[in-house]
């Protein structure tokens, strides 16, 4: 039996696991299209389908027209941009990948809190600029451009979304002597215990932490959860951080509070809208920190994005029911129609 599989985000030279197909006698045709006429008439007779979602209208109309496929597996953890109920009406399995670069997000989200916390770019571009130094104590430049600094051990860190990328994010704030609260109503309290975190609702995350760092996916329930009576609740100290998704934030309204002071800065790799554009306001920031949502990027896990929807595919074309699928509820009629045996 001969199988198609169709990857829609071809890159010339990244190595996307073609090699796990070698025992199966499949067809691969790889392109990059971003409309979905060019995806429904290239994997119309697919198998499978390798995707992404940023760009690619993933929606109702694609998973009707792909007429034999099994699974569409992304290669981003987060699957907000995929039209779930559309493939599940089509018995079409969906894949994310949940469990790579857990430590490159994590590092960002420490790091863009260390950042803030330390002052290091107002203290960089006082050094660069004006040539000077804060030791010898220098009182008046201390206030005017590094006050106040409190040590990271002892601060409160508040975690929306103890997943993965939150727990991991845990365990190092812990290493730095933090206590580690968070909120996520999908994990049981005696779990977050088990990682040393205490779980608390989210009003009283937002009045006691001295860092809220999210990694929630964006959902219905999340879209942004964080507008401005939940940025009026924080601390005027306190700094917000989001390397999940954009849209979990109200961009509006934290403008609106950086304007009055609400909290004291953000630290955000990611955006409501990317790449930001010129002349948006939360570029005039000088306590807002941007990293162009590039908190998923080091070498090893450049290496291990593009491979891994290759190995829910090769599950899939055997039969299986892929490891990171996200549609359980059509898993009974995948097994029917798919499934080997």
């Amino acid at each position: 039996m001969g199988f198609k599989v169709v990857n829609s985000v071809h890159v010339p030279g990244i190595d996307f696991g073609e090699e796990l197909l070698e025992p199966f006698d499949a067809t691969l045709v790889n392109g990059n299209w971003r409309t979905e006429e060019d995806i429904i008439s290239n994997a119309k007779d697919a198998d499978a389908l390798i995707c992404v979602g940023p760009g690619q209208p993933l929606n109702r109309r694609v998973f009707e027209g792909l007429e034999k496929c099994r699974i569409a597996a992304s290669l981003a953890i987060g699957y907000d941009r995929i039209d779930l109920e559309g493939a599940t009406d089509q018995c079409i399995a969906i894949t994310n990948s949940p469990d790579y670069c857990l430590d490159e997000v994590s590092d960002q989200a420490i790091a863009l809190m260390m950042a803030l916390a330390r002052k290091l770019f107002p203290i960089d571009h006082v050094v660069r600029t004006e040539h000077q130094s804060i030791v010898p104590p220098n009182r008046e430049l201390l206030k005017r451009v590094a006050h106040p600094i409190y040590p990271m051990r002892g601060q409160t860190l508040g975690i929306i979304g103890l997943g993965r990328i939150g727990t991991t994010t845990a365990l190092k704030a812990q290493g730095l002597g933090m206590r580690v609260i968070a909120y996520d109503p999908y994990v049981y309290g005696a779990v977050m215990k088990t990682r040393g975190v205490e779980p608390v609702d989210l009003n009283r995350l937002l009045k006691e932490s001295d860092f809220i760092t999210i990694h929630a996916l964006l959902t219905d329930e999340t879209r942004e959860m964080i507008g401005y009576p939940e940025l009026k609740q924080m601390k005027p100290t306190s700094y917000l951080i989001n390397t999940a998704r954009g849209g979990i934030v109200n961009e509006p309204a934290l403008v609106k509070a950086l304007e009055e002071g609400l909290i004291a800065g953000a630290g955000l790799d990611v955006n409501a809208t990317e790449p930001v554009p010129e002349g948006d306001p939360i570029l005039n920031f000088p306590n807002v920190i941007l990293t162009g949502h590039s908190a998923w990027y080091s070498t090893v896990s450049d290496v291990e994005m593009w491979r891994k929807g290759m190995t829910q595919i090769v599950m899939a074309l055997r039969g299986e029911w892929p490891t990171y699928a996200v549609n359980p509820e059509v898993k009974d009629r995948w097994m029917e129609r798919f499934g080997k045996g």
